[in-house]
């Protein structure tokens, strides 16, 4: 009887994978930075208790000798901490809390659960090799407790509640260089590109907003009204009237069957006001509407109510507005 024959009677599985070790990844400059410093401390804890070791992934070899001096056993200098991590079979991924993108990516590549922000440090169960962290809820009036009992296991700490860390420089380590290549950057320079802003933006997004009616009169208010909303920083609409009068496109038009909005201003102009207009507005923080009908339904829903024809009202506007 041979080791595999006795291992298949104890029900173990000599092919399955193996996780170990603490692995702290920092890339660029963050080996040297404090932060760095005190997540190889926080690793080099851990590891003394659990009788493991301590990988510090680099990406500059110039680094190796202040991660082994704060706690690092082996320096890896790689391009591509991402893909040479996930080829080593970590148990514990630690990371400072600055790099929670790159730790999520890792943690998708690695199947594996993750912790983000942990304050006071880690810990883990001795019976279930879990994970344990706490980190802040609620603006941080109360702390939440987390476990993570993946195989692979990934936390970034918030440093500023680490204590402090301290340099061995007697301590020796192995350095090992990867040569993996640099990782294709998220982003390409396509060049210079002749923008132009759109000739109108979505209503939802107009802070200022002239809206017209049938009550303008004539075309001719139309200008007028796209020369005050121009001078305001604001959008040219209208209701249904002003839609089918051919002054306004469907896109600019107010009401529960066009566009619901809720600017900062809202002036009306010479738009009656049904029930499908004012249920469109009810967002805005201030309606001032114009119209020459005292009973115009508008007014139950405008903050200011002006009672005049609107082409007399908008020439007097312009000119107050220089």
């Amino acid at each position: 009887m041979d080791l595999a024959d006795l291992s298949a009677l104890l029900g173990e599985d000599l092919a399955a994978e193996t996780f170990s070790d603490i692995w702290v990844v920092l890339p660029g400059h963050e080996a040297a930075t404090p932060a760095g410093a005190a997540v190889l401390a926080e690793a080099r804890r851990l590891a003394d208790a659990l009788g493991c070791y301590v990988h510090a992934v680099l990406s500059d070899d110039a680094a190796a000798p202040a991660a082994v001096a704060f706690g690092a056993d082996r320096a890896h200098i790689t391009a591509d901490a991402v893909e040479y991590v996930s080829g080593q079979n970590p148990e514990f991924v630690l990371l400072p809390a600055g790099l929670n993108a790159l730790a999520a990516r890792l943690a998708q590549r690695l199947d594996s659960g993750l912790i983000t922000a942990v304050t006071a440090g880690l810990d883990v169960d001795p019976d279930t090799r879990a994970l344990r962290g706490s980190r802040p809820v609620y603006g941080g009036d109360y702390l939440l407790d987390l476990a993570v009992t993946s195989p692979v296991k990934i936390a970034t700490l918030d440093t500023a509640t680490l204590p402090a860390a301290y340099a061995d420089p007697g301590r020796t380590g192995e350095t090992l260089i990867s040569d993996l290549p640099a990782p294709e950057p998220h982003a390409r320079d396509l060049g210079r590109v002749d923008y132009h802003p759109p000739a109108w933006r979505p209503l939802s997004k107009g802070r200022v907003i002239v809206s017209i009616g049938r009550g303008l009169g004539e075309a001719a208010g139309v200008a007028q009204a796209q020369a005050l909303a121009s001078r305001l920083g604001g959008e040219l609409a209208g209701d249904r009237s002003a839609r089918d009068s051919g002054w306004i496109d469907e896109a600019h038009e107010v009401g529960v069957t066009g566009q619901e909005v809720a600017p900062d201003l809202y002036l009306a102009l010479g738009i009656l006001g049904d029930t499908i207009h004012n249920a469109a507005i009810t967002g805005a923080r201030r309606v001032i509407a114009v119209h020459a009908n005292p009973a115009a339904p508008i007014f139950q829903a405008a903050d200011v109510c002006v009672v005049a024809e609107p082409s007399a009202v908008l020439p007097a506007l312009l000119a107050a507005l220089g």
